[in-house]
């Protein structure tokens, strides 16, 4: 509970927010979170400034930010209510994502348990229109705007595509499920049947991309299928442990190409 003056000593502060006496005074030993002032008896006093900076502090350490870029945003142009709405945009954002793999587990441990088969729709959903759109935000949140660029040029060769997107996906099927039977028959990561099936995948992602899918590029996108959580449950739904087969694959393909991590 709040004092009357709003004003806490460095302990009071500690035992309020559960943010030990020791990371306060890192805090304010980096200019990250200084107290208001320094009473007579040497103790630093904090007020309610600092208790929204220091808010804001642990939502920013809550998502993996370090420090010192915590430092950037606290001290940049942008205000408190601008920095907490964009803080807010990626927390919904995430919360989709999270309601998304929650539908998908449960849909998956029902059909392992034999209670409902899958259907193509849910194993295909996170290509509709609103998980693309949620998708297209992640990417360019997560590698920067130069990614919207590259989004627009796929969507730019997937409107040319002569079979549509409908007939994309089938291929993409196709291709996956073959991938899945190879990984469900114990086929190894330098077999040269997974690596022409491998082929056939990275020729499609160079189709998606409207632009050359390269080794190095092959990799990287194996990377963004094991850091998303849609892909992850959408692989699992494949078959389980898929995802991380499926990366190690990829990368050892792009490794076979000639490209070295």
């Amino acid at each position: 509970m709040a004092n009357e003056r709003e004003e806490y000593s460095v302990g009071q502060l500690a035992a309020l927010t559960g943010v030990s006496v020791r990371t306060l005074h890192h805090y304010d030993a980096i200019d990250l979170l200084k107290p208001a002032h320094v009473a007579a008896n040497g103790y630093r006093i904090y007020g309610r400034p600092e208790t929204f900076r220091l808010q804001e502090i642990l939502f920013y350490r809550d998502i993996g930010m370090p420090l010192a870029e915590i430092k950037e945003v606290l001290d940049g142009p942008a205000d408190a209510v601008v920095r907490l709405t964009v803080h807010l945009d990626r927390l919904c954002r995430e919360a989709g994502h999270t309601a998304q793999v929650i539908e998908t587990l449960n849909a998956t441990i029902a059909h392992l348990k034999g209670e409902r088969g899958m259907t193509t729709d849910e194993l295909y959903k996170p290509f509709t229109e609103e998980q693309q759109t949620a998708n297209e935000a992640w990417l360019v949140e997560t590698y920067g705007e130069t990614m919207a660029d590259q989004i627009a040029t796929s969507k730019h060769a997937i409107k040319k595509l002569p079979q549509g997107m409908e007939g994309a996906l089938e291929e993409l099927k196709t291709i996956e499920q073959d991938l899945v039977a190879a990984y469900e028959d114990g086929t190894t990561e330098t077999s040269d049947t997974l690596h022409t099936l491998l082929e056939r995948h990275r020729h499609f992602v160079a189709t998606m991309w409207g632009q050359p899918c390269s080794a190095e590029g092959f990799s990287g996108l194996a990377d963004m299928y094991l850091s998303h959580p849609d892909f992850v449950a959408r692989y699992e739904k494949l078959s389980l442990k898929f995802s991380v087969w499926l990366t190690a694959a990829m990368k050892a393909h792009a490794k076979h190409l000639g490209f070295e991590a």
